[in-house]
């Protein structure tokens, strides 16, 4: 009988030994681990993502090989429950977007003004500042957009667009206010966070460059750099969750769900209990 069992044990052991080891696609942050779904690849350097959360639909932009002569810049959009995509026509060089979520108004960007997305006819209307070059959309309670190549803050008030005065003589590529307004922006010298009373900036890093500047959907604060992606501690500053460099751009999806573009993909991270350091059974 003892000899039997122990031939059975060596067979087990022969086949499991023989069984290739699976491929881990997950990716830890923290103490989490989560499943990578990749659903729009061989894009060149995916920017500016951001979610329409009634529709569940992800905007974005991403550069287009240099045989494209008159367009450098493209505009897409991808809904993540039907998984329907297409990219939006009629916008020279698009390559920013604002979501006003409140009201279901879809901002674009491109070197020729802003437009207005229609859900309904999937077509982009012009808004205003034309000829203006944009260079990048924010909206909080107000639209704000950052003007190309002079990288100036403006804000549309009672529907017309100023410089912002306290950033008169800033250059800004990322803008963002918080939840909690508190006020970050990023150029080639760093990150800096806005003191509205003292009306002066303080140095939050001289040694990142900012890619992106996002919320999720509980108001924690994450920033994309070239170092990985940052999280605000609250009390503690922020602190790198996830080191890899190639990450561009940054959103959360109506569940929460973190979704991130590399230098070809865009990929979406589910939380998964099951971690790739799970150990194979030892017979």
């Amino acid at each position: 009988m003892a000899s039997t069992w122990y031939l059975v044990l060596t067979i087990l052991t022969s086949y499991v030994e023989a069984v290739p080891e699976i491929a881990c696609n997950r990716l830890k942050i923290g103490e989490n681990w989560y499943d990578q779904e990749v659903f729009w690849s061989n894009l060149g350097k995916p920017y500016n993502l951001n979610v329409h959360k009634s529709s569940n639909t992800l905007f974005f932009s991403y550069s287009l090989p240099e045989s494209y002569s008159d367009v450098d810049f493209q505009l897409g959009q991808y809904n993540l429950d039907t998984k329907e995509y297409q990219t939006i026509a009629g916008i020279k060089g698009g390559c920013s977007v604002a979501i006003d979520q409140l009201n279901d108004d879809i901002f674009l960007g491109g070197s020729d003004g802003i437009y207005k997305y229609n859900m309904l006819t999937k077509l982009a209307d012009f808004y205003k500042e034309k000829g203006k070059n944009i260079w990048s959309l924010f909206f909080k309670k107000n639209l704000f957009y950052i003007s190309y190549p002079d990288q100036k803050l403006h804000i549309q008030y009672d529907g017309k667009f100023a410089k912002v005065k306290e950033f008169e003589n800033i250059e800004i590529d990322h803008f963002h206010v918080t939840s909690s307004n508190t006020i970050y922006y990023a150029n080639k010298t760093g990150l800096f966070k806005y003191d509205n009373e003292k009306m002066e900036a303080e140095s939050v890093s001289e040694l990142i460059t900012v890619r992106q500047i996002v919320e999720d959907n509980e108001g924690d604060t994450y920033m994309c750099t070239n170092i990985g992606v940052l999280a605000d501690g609250k009390f503690e500053g922020f602190k790198k969750i996830l080191d890899m460099k190639n990450i561009y751009g940054l959103a959360f999806d109506r569940d929460n769900n973190l979704i991130y573009s590399d230098e070809t993909n865009i990929i979406k991270l589910k939380y998964n209990p099951v971690g790739c350091d799970i150990k194979r059974p030892q017979w």
